[in-house]
């Protein structure tokens, strides 16, 4: 989604290798609010983030939540051989595993401003100044995702493109933002303040996102925060 600390207005469609859509919203060139210039990201050093082979981390550390959705998507092969991601938007962590289901790395995450688990109807046709803040939610549900280049040459990692809802390193944005600050800091309570994009620790991008999803596509589930999980991912298979 949009993030209005980042001064590039524009973005471009995943690239070929993958899947490249031949229709773009219509304002797209007005509203890319998770697409990052590579100026306005913050340095790899400046936010640590857990890898397991530096680190004894286990499953066990994340929520309940992550911890079952992660069995889950393993025993039932959801993610269908393809590294995944799994965001809990409680906890503003993310961890990342491997396409044969093992843990790489947990990092801290921050989300949109409003809590919620449904993008608002149009989300990715409006243009910032349009854009109130109860619009800006980090939504909840299963994404195939895929590397894409921004105009300024920045590879970002698109969720869902007609909705310009990305997950990228964190940009600095202005002093009061803070949102490096926001990162490291222990408690969940503070990591609210995208448009609805994911910024994760450029390290953790870098080092572990990119190095995933380089030559595959791959998955990413946001879990919810007002709705249940069985009705974001489990809905239609009850019917």
């Amino acid at each position: 989604m949009r993030d209005k600390a980042h001064p590039i207005s524009q973005r471009r469609a995943p690239t070929p290798r993958v899947s490249l859509r031949s229709r773009a919203p219509t304002a797209l060139i007005a509203l890319c609010a998770c697409v990052l210039s590579l100026t306005a990201t913050a340095t790899a050093t400046e936010l640590p983030y857990t890898q397991v082979s530096q680190a004894a981390v286990s499953i066990e550390n994340a929520s309940a939540a992550a911890r079952d959705m992660a069995a889950w998507i393993i025993g039932a092969d959801d993610n269908q051989g393809r590294p995944f991601l799994i965001v809990d938007k409680v906890g503003a962590q993310v961890l990342a595993f491997s396409a044969r289901g093992e843990l790489i790395a947990t990092a801290p995450v921050l989300l949109g401003v409003t809590r919620g688990d449904d993008s608002p109807p149009g989300i990715g046709e409006r243009a910032l100044s349009d854009i109130d803040t109860d619009m800006r939610i980090t939504p909840a549900g299963r994404f195939d995702a895929t590397l894409g280049v921004n105009l300024a040459g920045a590879i970002i990692l698109w969720l869902d493109y007609d909705a310009a809802l990305s997950l990228h390193a964190v940009v600095a944005g202005g002093p009061s933002d803070r949102r490096l600050h926001r990162l490291g800091t222990a408690t969940a309570l503070d990591n609210r303040i995208s448009y609805g994009c994911i910024n994760v620790p450029p390290g953790f991008y870098e080092n572990v996102v990119r190095t995933l999803f380089r030559s595959t596509a791959g998955v990413v589930y946001i879990l919810p925060e007002t709705r249940s999980v069985e009705d974001v991912f489990f809905a239609d298979a009850s019917r």
